[in-house]
């Protein structure tokens, strides 16, 4: 009896083992994928943060470049604009600047901007001086691109949309601003010097970006599940071609070498970052769409993590107190000690042929002993 009672033991400890088993390493991939989970979704949320913040700085950005070209030809900078933009990024970088890393940075713009303001500068002072601070706006606006990741996403479309929004389309701007702002120094006069390099660099610059805007974002839409995309983009990115075709034609090179009008380069000037702003929030908006959708992806697969864990523990424990109550069940029985087997079928199972045939034997060795005795008081009554 007692070879059954250590394999009944032995199932039940291989069983329970087994089982708990099985828990751990399902409880430590659902501990991987919620990490997982957890952590990408942290980073869409940064994401969906820097894109907030970066319609104001594309609109702060415009602002930069037009009070410059105001300040190179002699005009009032519109400096309640520029407060307003500037005012508009500070309040979101209230609730997002300490994550991003803005503040500081932003700090420091606004008030070299009210510095440039308060000087009243024109002429070449002004370009030199709204030069630095277009290169801090646009510095500011690729700080934001890299502390909220939007520059490391790995998805095509989200990553072509950043790529026009924050890195082609600013460039244009400020390329289409610089050359106009340089045919206004030359005075009517053709280019000399650094100015005729620094003309070509940026009207081919704003050729340049307007090539890769509309490759980068044929490439999103052809990448992406958001049917809508491609509508939703086709009438401002047409938009933003023509005026950069206006303002950077095949014969600019040519152009160059001659007198440029210069208020028909403003006025270019003008139409490409007047094209070029709307197209960004737009791409900006599409982008928030694209990390929405993802935000809701991943709370679903956060919720299948939990739900199917749940299950998984539930199932485990009922599987444990199934083991842990056959085991009390059985255990009092196979504690008691076996007797000797002089009462036919006392560890055997009741019903059974062995059962019935040694109770047979018993019942008979019973009639045999009262026969004996029965005989043997016979013999002596009759000695």
């Amino acid at each position: 009896m007692a070879r059954p009672k250590i394999r009944r033991t032995a199932r039940i400890i291989l069983l329970s083992s087994c089982t708990l088993a099985v828990a751990g390493l399902f409880g430590a991939v659902v501990r991987q994928s919620w990490l997982t989970n957890s952590e990408a979704a942290e980073v869409v949320s940064m994401e969906a943060q820097g894109a907030e913040i970066l319609h104001p700085m594309t609109t702060l950005l415009g602002e930069m470049v037009k009070a410059q070209s105001t300040a190179v030809r002699g005009e009032q900078v519109d400096a309640e604009g520029l407060r307003k933009a500037l005012a508009s990024v500070a309040e979101v970088d209230q609730k997002f600047g300490v994550a991003l890393q803005t503040s500081e940075r932003l700090d420091g713009l606004m008030a070299q901007v009210e510095t440039a303001i308060t000087r009243g500068e024109t002429g070449r002072a002004a370009y030199d001086t709204y030069t630095g601070l277009v290169t801090l706006t646009r510095d500011l606006i690729r700080r934001i691109g890299d502390t909220s990741h939007l520059i490391h996403d790995p998805d095509l479309d989200s990553y072509y949309l950043m790529d026009a929004a924050i890195v082609r389309l600013p460039a244009a701007m400020v390329f289409a601003g610089r050359a106009s702002d340089l045919v206004t120094l030359a005075g009517g006069k053709a280019l000399e010097g650094e100015d005729v390099v620094r003309a070509a660099v940026a009207r081919f610059g704003v050729s340049a970006a307007a090539e890769e805007v509309n490759d980068g974002l044929t490439k999103s839409v052809d990448f992406t599940s958001r049917s809508a995309l491609g509508a939703n983009i086709a009438e401002r990115l047409d938009a933003f071609r023509a005026a950069a075709d206006a303002f950077a034609p095949p014969t600019m090179l040519a152009e160059l070498a001659n007198t440029v009008n210069a208020a028909t380069l403003a006025a270019n000037a003008n139409r490409v970052y007047a094209a070029a702003n709307p197209l960004g929030h737009r791409l900006l908006g599409e982008l928030q769409a694209l990390l929405e959708e993802r935000q809701a992806k991943l709370a679903a697969d956060w919720r299948f993590t939990a739900v199917a864990g749940g299950l998984v523990t539930v199932i485990g424990l009922v599987m444990l107190w199934l083991l842990a109550t056959r085991r009390t069940r059985t255990g009092p029985a196979d504690s008691v000690d076996v007797p000797s087997r002089s009462t036919p079928g006392d560890d055997l199972p009741v019903g059974s042929l062995t059962y019935a045939r040694e109770l047979f034997e018993a019942e008979e060795l019973v009639h045999v002993g009262r026969a004996v005795r029965t005989r043997t008081r016979g013999n002596g009554d009759a000695r």
